[in-house]
């Protein structure tokens, strides 16, 4: 049983025990989230509004990454407490401090995610950040 059964929108596709949720944009040449097992992959992200542009600024950025996460998992049955890991690539390094403050409310203090973070030179629409989440999915979820 697919824990999306409820959700006509997505229509998850197995393939030998992985199941793909295709991106809901038709355009998007890559899954939103691929579940092997019971741990869920997202796509990473960058910071789009709700009109699919970026949003303006570091701050928002981030928190269109955090909001949109939260808005995915919730339509698989999850939450950011099931985020166990996150791989965070930031243009400017020295926005470490900002991105952290802006990211660790969104976890439980004594629960929060292992995480990998890396510089890079450059992210898809110039955005300034980007954030990819694996959790775990309960059994029954």
């Amino acid at each position: 049983m697919s824990n999306t059964d409820n959700l006509p929108k997505i229509k998850p596709i197995p393939a030998e025990g992985i199941t793909y949720y295709l991106h809901p944009h038709p355009r998007s040449p890559f899954s939103e989230a691929v579940q092997v097992g019971n741990v869920m992959y997202l796509s990473a992200m960058i910071g789009l509004d709700e009109n699919g542009k970026l949003a303006e600024g570091f701050e928002a950025e981030v928190r269109a990454i955090m909001e949109n996460t939260r808005a995915i998992l919730g339509k698989y049955g999850l939450g950011m407490e099931h985020v166990f890991k996150a791989t965070v690539m930031l243009t400017d390094a020295s926005k470490w401090g900002e991105f952290n403050r802006l990211y660790k409310p969104y976890f439980h203090p004594a629960r929060l995610p292992v995480r990998t973070a890396f510089g890079v030179s450059g992210l898809a629409y110039d955005a300034t950040v980007e954030v990819e989440f694996w959790a775990h999915v309960p059994e029954g979820v």
